[in-house]
């Protein structure tokens, strides 16, 4: 497994700051998000993206693992189809495999079958341009659906594609939450019981093809290794099921450059520790 490090970590400061400190950091590989105003650093109605690609090349970066997608709440927002095609084709045109979306969360009034088949329909949509451009559509556990291993496995029987797949979240999960963000703020919603994140793991780890290693006390990210979620279990999981692909490194965002710098350098020592224990 390769290890890698989202720039949402660095969310308030600039795209080339978050390259700079990550890669002093260790990291071989980054991922990127285009999802303003939360996480400014890629807009892909303006950003060349292959000027970014030659970006990631001199700072030493072997590349990006993932692009979170613009509107990427499928169900609620009708632009998440829209953006979810543009965000495919920015990233095929920059070098990067996967793009990540998430279901979101459903309107109260809206029945689950009509919210399903709205995700069922929009998803689909989506998949055609992935599958064009040989980049993997991964959902995200964020949302009405995603947070229990029967939501994503019903997720997942909307298209045997190997261009659909799943982004696993081990603290979402862990939590069973739906972070909502507006303006660049963010709240928690509980949806359902706590999951225990090994065991929905376990359940659909052949359709993971990208992860967010993350790990949380209460609703605060800290450094891995110092939380709640049992990552270990999580990583045991992923190599008995022949996952090769990157463990990206996420937080909220919500500390301070320093802070931020010192989390990212004790998650890095961490991987390297287990993978290679």
């Amino acid at each position: 497994m390769k290890i890698g490090c989202g720039t949402v970590n660095f969310r308030k400061y600039s795209l080339k700051e978050a390259l700079r400190i990550i890669k002093k950091a260790g990291y071989e590989y980054v991922e990127p998000q285009a999802t303003a105003p939360w996480c400014p650093h890629i807009n892909v109605d303006k950003d060349r993206p292959k000027e970014f690609k030659r970006m990631l090349e001199n700072f030493g970066f072997r590349g990006a693992t993932a692009l979170w997608s613009t509107h990427g709440a499928i169900i609620p927002d009708r632009k998440s189809v829209e953006y979810g095609k543009k965000c495919i084709i920015w990233a095929a045109e920059a070098g990067i495999p996967v793009v990540n979306t998430g279901d979101g969360f459903k309107p109260e009034e809206m029945s689950e079958e009509d919210a399903f088949k709205i995700l069922q329909e929009r998803i689909l949509e989506i998949l055609e341009v992935a599958e064009r451009y040989k980049v993997c559509l991964a959902i995200e556990p964020h949302g009405t659906f995603s947070l229990s291993a029967a939501g994503l496995k019903k997720i997942m029987s909307i298209s045997n594609s190997k261009y659909l797949g799943i982004n696993y979240d081990t603290a979402n999960i862990h939590r069973a939450s739906y972070v909502e963000t507006k303006d660049g703020v963010y709240s928690w919603k509980l949806i359902g019981e706590r999951q225990d994140e090994v065991e929905v793991l376990k359940a659909i780890a052949k359709r993971v093809v990208h992860v967010h290693i993350k790990d949380i006390k209460g609703k605060s990210c800290v450094a891995l290794g110092k939380g709640e979620v049992n990552l270990k279990g999580c990583i045991k999981v992923l190599k008995e099921n022949g996952y090769d692909g990157v463990l990206s490194l996420e937080t909220e965002g919500e500390y301070d450059i320093k802070e931020a710098e010192k989390l990212i350098r004790r998650s890095y020592r961490y991987l390297v520790k287990v993978l290679g224990e």
